[in-house]
C-alpha cells in the first residue's frame, strides 16, 4: 500500500526498505510455489536458492539498527544522496559505452574470430581473442575492460595488428579521455562533495543530541520547572549577547578595513 500511494521521487529518496520488502515477499513466494508445487528437482532447488536470497535481503534490516554508529551512518547516507546522481552519470556512460561500441563494431568487427595461442600478430594468449568487437555486447565487454585498464597495451596492440592501422590507437585514446579523465572523475568529486556534505550534517546533529543530553541532565539535577526554565533564559540571554557582540566587531573590522582603502586611494 505504501509503495502504491508514494510517487517514485519520494520511494527512492525516503522509503528504499519498502522496496527491499516488495523483492523479499516477491521472492518468497516464488520460492514457495517451486517448491510446494513441482515436483521437479531443479525447480525445488530454484524454490530453495529464492528462500535463501529472500532471507539474505531480510538480513539487510540490521542497517536500521548500525545506523547508530556515526561511521556508518555516514557511509549508509552517502549511499542514499548519491542513488539518483549515480543513476544518472550511469546513463552518460551507458550512451559513450554505446557509441563507442556501434564504433568499434562498424571498424574492428569480426577481424578476431580465432585463438591465437602462439601469439601470432601480437595476439596475446589466454582468450585474448574473445576481447573483440564482432557484436555489440562483445563490444561493450572489450570497452569494459579498457575502461578497468586491465592489460590495455596487449589490447591496442592486438586491435592494430587486425585491423592493419594505427586509428584504434587515437579510438582506445579519445575513449579513454573521455571516460576516465571526465566521466569517472565527476563521479569521483561528486562522491567526494556528498561525503564531506554529509560529514557536516552529522557534525550539527550529533552537536544538536549532545545539548539535548545535557539539557535532559540540567532538568533532572534542578528538578524544578521554574528553575530550568530561567536558567534556559539565562542561557538564551547569554548566547544572544556574545552574538551581538559579535557582530559588533565584524562591522568594526569591515570599518577599518574599508578606512584604510580609502586612505589609501
Amino acid at each position: 500500500m505504501v509503495i502504491v500511494a508514494t510517487d517514485g521521487a519520494t520511494l527512492l529518496a525516503e522509503k528504499k526498505c519498502y522496496i527491499l520488502e516488495l523483492v523479499c515477499q516477491v521472492c518468497s513466494i516464488l520460492g514457495y510455489v517451486y517448491m510446494y508445487t513441482s515436483s521437479s528437482g531443479e525447480k525445488i532447488a530454484e524454490g530453495a536458492s529464492l528462500l535463501c536470497f529472500a532471507f539474505i535481503l531480510r538480513n539487510l534490516r540490521i542497517t536500521s539498527l548500525l545506523e547508530e554508529v556515526r561511521e556508518f551512518k555516514t557511509i549508509m547516507n552517502v549511499i542514499n544522496r548519491l542513488t539518483g546522481p549515480i543513476l544518472t552519470q550511469l546513463a552518460c556512460l551507458y550512451i559513450v559505452f554505446y557509441i563507442f561500441s556501434i564504433i568499434g563494431n562498424y571498424g574492428l568487427g569480426g577481424l578476431i574470430k580465432q585463438p591465437h595461442f602462439h601469439s601470432e600478430d601480437g595476439i596475446p594468449n589466454n582468450l585474448y581473442y574473445l576481447v573483440n568487437f564482432n557484436d555489440l555486447g562483445m563490444s561493450i565487454h572489450t570497452l569494459y575492460a579498457f575502461m578497468i585498464i586491465n592489460n590495455w597495451p596487449a589490447m591496442t596492440d592486438m586491435m592494430v595488428n587486425a585491423a592493419g592501422e594505427v586509428w584504434p590507437r587515437i579510438y582506445f585514446m579519445v575513449f579513454y579521455v573521455i571516460v576516465q579523465w571526465i566521466i569517472l572523475n565527476i563521479v569521483v568529486a561528486m562522491m567526494l562533495d556528498v561525503f564531506t556534505s554529509v560529514e557536516k550534517e552529522l557534525d550539527c546533529e550529533v552537536d544538536r543530541l549532545s545539548n539535548i543530553k545535557k539539557l535532559q541532565a540540567k532538568k533532572s539535577k534542578l528538578g524544578d520547572a521554574d528553575q530550568f526554565s530561567h536558567f534556559c533564559n539565562r542561557v538564551n540571554e547569554k548566547i544572544l549577547k556574545e552574538e551581538v557582540e559579535k557582530n559588533k566587531m565584524q562591522q568594526k573590522v569591515l570599518a577599518a578595513n574599508q578606512k584604510g582603502v580609502s586612505i589609501k586611494q
